[in-house]
């Protein structure tokens, strides 16, 4: 799983990695839905499987992550597509 591929789900919908990051030796994924963009999924990531996180307190550390990572390499992806 890499940012920027595209993963269909048990739910049968396709989501687009937009970051993926590190918290405890786990990694985790920032997923988006391609037909519902407001739809998205932030998850357990351990080889082929999925867990959708729920913890409160583990989501509020990740999105801080996903941020950083996000302002740090969204400048790279934007220029690849440009």
């Amino acid at each position: 799983m890499e940012q920027g591929s595209t993963w269909t789900l048990s739910d049968g919908n396709k989501y687009t990695v937009v970051s993926i990051v590190k918290e405890k030796k786990k990694k985790y994924v920032y997923l988006i839905n391609r037909s519902e963009i407001q739809k998205f999924i932030i998850a357990e990531y351990t080889g082929d499987e999925i867990i959708e996180v729920v913890d409160p307190d583990l989501l509020e550390v990740l999105i801080v992550k996903f941020n950083e990572d996000l302002k740090e390499n969204l400048p790279k992806i934007i220029s690849e597509y440009i």
